[in-house]
């Protein structure tokens, strides 16, 4: 067991963190929000953009009190990971690692199993590439994949070895992705959304319980695994926190740039602050600009950002009689080009490429996360990067593309993401037991959960169960 972390006499402010008098709203949307952001920026993606409209298409708009209930628990989740990070500013891996090195380690591993099969490289060249040669990719295209994926992971290197500090990069960038890809469905959904479809989408988000009984176990599971980001191994999220520098975070340290920052000290353990009212209030005010942030961006954005690529795919389809070709990533290109030419079609194709290339980017930076997570504790691997976390980071950036540009030259896209979306629901496994230990066995009673956030989790981590059953017994060839 990794013992109880060192004690530390003071809490920072948030205002103390950020260097600023007084954290308004604007300060809080361009300086304090930014775990929020990538979580979201990574979620609205391959779940969002390929499996959810393919189960609007196959099974209609059924389905969507799932999405309700899923972010719901999601962001539950991930907010409770939170909280452990701003008292102990260590990630949720580490802190599995408290437990007995077996639970970090598969706290690592379930990260790598859910994000590591490439199919979000595979998307977003497959979109890349459609929309140059104005088709659906096929194997004749296959060259052209392979070729349109290593430019846009050249990219991804590129954008991940820019800035301070590589979260704010991400951030920057996402949520200039972000602010266009919202601004396309939402003006699109109000344009192409008949009325009587809106209605229907009201009704189904309250419809709680019904599954469509003719739906594949495996699209089921993965659906539900990419609601928002990626179920059981949401705990990953909570590492963009610490890399903020919420809570004790601040005092633990992050990952620079390799290009335009300078070595900064990165602890491979946290700290716990001491408790008392002073710093208690302050972690409490910790607590509720962290789930303010996760309420207003991955809950209310996980949700649209499902819905309306859903409601847009069966409305082409069954409101409007436009075709729209399942799991392919230019689907949105090949419906707006009916009613907007190529003006439509550009639009369409650039949306899909803004979508799926921040998840590339957004998935490699988790895997990467989750293997430091195990690797910075070891002193000999420490040692031999000289304490400098960048080293071992942009390594592992750079095993994870290498891998992605030959992982996505065998295998079709959308069953990739299938795999890895199901595949997430397994990380519940180690997240759930591993939160309650956290709660009960290493920080103070005073930093405990409240009993609501533990039936929730717990209620997280059946229905995890169930799904991850399900994708389990699809690839046994039980159900």
């Amino acid at each position: 067991m990794g013992g109880q972390p060192e004690v530390v006499e003071k809490l920072p402010t948030p205002e103390e963190v950020f260097k600023v008098p007084r954290l308004t709203w604007s300060r809080k949307i361009l300086i304090l929000w930014g775990g929020g952001v990538i979580a979201l920026g990574t979620s609205i993606g391959s779940g969002e953009f390929l499996l959810g409209p393919s189960v609007a298409i196959r099974h209609g708009l059924g389905l969507l009190w799932l999405v309700l209930v899923g972010a719901f628990l999601q962001t539950i989740y991930v907010y409770s990971w939170v909280r452990f990070v701003i008292a102990l500013g260590e990630t949720p891996i580490a802190m599995m690692f408290r437990i007995f090195a077996f639970a970090g380690v598969l706290g690592s591993f379930f990260v790598f199993l859910s994000f590591i099969w490439g199919g979000w490289a595979a998307s977003s060249a497959a979109a890349l590439v459609g929309g140059i040669l104005h088709t659906v990719p096929g194997p004749e295209h296959r060259l052209y994949v392979v070729v349109a994926g290593w430019a846009l992971i050249l990219f991804a290197l590129l954008l991940l070895s820019l800035g301070r500090r590589v979260a704010r990069t991400m951030e920057i960038f996402f949520w200039f992705d972000l602010a266009v890809i919202f601004t396309s469905f939402i003006i699109l959904a109000l344009i192409l959304v008949p009325p009587s479809i809106w209605v229907e989408a009201g009704r189904n988000m309250l419809r709680f319980g019904y599954v469509p009984p003719d739906i594949d176990p495996l699209l089921l599971a993965s659906w539900w695994g990419y609601i928002a980001y990626a179920s059981g191994v949401n705990y990953i999220i909570a590492n963009y926190f610490k890399d903020k520098g919420f809570g004790m975070g601040s005092v633990t340290g992050y990952i620079p740039a390799i290009i335009g920052a300078k070595v900064i000290p990165y602890s491979p353990t946290g700290k716990l602050f001491k408790v008392t009212d002073e710093n208690l209030q302050v972690y409490r005010r910790w607590s509720w600009l962290a789930l303010e942030e996760l309420l207003i961006l991955f809950f209310i954005g996980a949700i649209i950002g499902m819905v309306v690529p859903m409601l847009l795919a069966y409305s082409m389809l069954y409101g409007w009689g436009v075709e729209v070709r399942w799991g392919a990533p230019i689907w949105f290109a090949l419906g707006l080009e009916k009613f907007y030419g190529s003006v439509g079609w550009w639009w369409g194709v650039i949306v899909a490429l803004l979508v799926l290339i921040k998840t590339q980017i957004g998935v490699a930076d988790a895997i990467v996360r989750a293997f430091i997570d195990s690797l910075w504790r070891l002193e000999s691997i420490r040692r031999l990067c000289r304490d400098d976390i960048r080293v071992l980071y942009y390594a592992l950036v750079f095993v994870i593309f290498a891998w992605a540009s030959l992982a996505f030259i065998f295998v079709a896209p959308v069953q990739l993401i299938m795999i890895a979306a199901a595949s997430s629901n397994l990380g519940a496994l180690i997240g759930i037991p591993a939160l309650l230990y956290i709660n009960y066995r290493v920080v103070p009673k005073e930093l405990r959960l409240h009993w609501s956030l533990i039936i929730l989790n717990l209620i997280f981590f059946v229905a995890c169960l169930i799904f991850g059953g399900m994708f389990i017994g699809r690839m046994l060839g039980i159900i």
